[in-house]
């Protein structure tokens, strides 16, 4: 059996629709815009690894076999699957361990067992809390992107051997990358802008068609 819709109400549904995706188009600029959207397996891959990597934290010091820096690296590198010719295992670790200690703080329950005592509670975030610190020496530039790190890292090496010529090239080379990021990023909220812009016009337009439309059918 068909079913004929009358004109008006056909076009009503059409005008709907394109509605809705203009509505769900302005939305995801605007997470755009704002930096929410991420690679869906990337986040799961992140939050598989965390989980993994708390959970030997705990067991590790549930066996009291965690007492140094090389230890948390042991177990960072054998979750994380890298190898010691990775230069840039320790970048990354010491964010973890915060998140790892804020989970220890907190209590949160994902990550202690509730028969973890205050005292073991107390005893983990003192080693805790030094590794940390240990690890942030060694790398004290690790949550900054590759570029920026390197040159932070060069610029330290040269100015423990009192190299002040080269200090200067490094600065002005990260200068220039400052520079070379900050451009990137106004091109970027432009174009943002931009497309949140023409989006917001159409859809106005679009409004005032269909209503116009409507009206002349209803």
């Amino acid at each position: 059996m068909n079913i004929s819709l009358p004109f008006p109400a056909l076009l009503a549904a059409v005008f709907l629709v394109y509605l809705i995706i203009m509505v769900t188009a302005l939305i995801a600029v605007k997470k755009r815009k704002s930096g929410r959207i991420r690679d869906r397996d990337d986040i799961r891959q992140e939050k598989r690894f965390k989980a993994r990597f708390f959970r030997s934290l705990t067991e590790g010091f549930q066996l009291e076999s965690i007492k140094t820096l090389e230890d948390i690296e042991n177990i960072y590198e054998a979750v994380a699957g890298l190898s010691d010719d990775d230069l840039n295992y320790r970048y990354g670790l010491s964010r973890y361990l915060r998140e790892y200690l804020i989970a220890l703080i907190s209590k949160d329950e994902k990550v202690l067992p509730q028969s973890t005592t205050e005292n073991e509670i107390l005893e983990w975030k003192k080693i805790l809390d030094r590794i940390i610190s240990e690890n942030d020496i060694q790398t004290p530039f690790s949550d900054l992107p590759p570029l920026e790190r390197n040159i932070l890292n060069d610029i330290t090496i040269f100015l423990k051997r009192d190299d002040t010529d080269h200090v200067a090239d490094k600065l002005k080379e990260l200068s220039r990358l400052i520079k070379s990021r900050d451009d990137e990023l106004n091109r970027i909220y432009k174009r943002n802008d931009g497309s949140m812009q023409i989006a917001l016009v159409s859809l106005v337009v679009s409004l005032i068609l269909g209503i116009v439309i409507l009206r002349q059918y209803v």
